[in-house]
């Protein structure tokens, strides 16, 4: 991925959630926009549809453009649009 170029398309996001009893795995297929926005920084806008409980996961897992990508998620939050960005510490 080129430095503040993003990528866009169709993924398959497995995604893990903490629950009282233990991690759950979960996945959903959405659209994407991937932006690295630091070195060991990137964030991945999801928009709708998207599972509501998406915005819960601790962990992501997902593949772009041939290019696998796991990361740890630092802060979500719903934008106007009614997407979701995931700021995700790569793993």
């Amino acid at each position: 991925m080129n430095d503040r170029q993003a990528v866009h398309g169709k993924a398959r996001l497995d995604y893990t959630q903490d629950t009282l009893f233990g991690s759950l795995a979960k996945h959903a297929e959405c659209q994407v926009s991937l932006l690295e926005e630091a070195p060991g920084s990137l964030v991945l806008q999801v928009f709708q549809p998207f599972p509501d409980d998406l915005q819960d996961a601790q962990t992501v897992v997902f593949a772009l453009e041939g290019r696998r990508t796991s990361g740890v998620v630092r802060a979500t939050r719903r934008l106007a649009d009614a997407s979701l960005r995931l700021a995700l510490e790569p793993q």
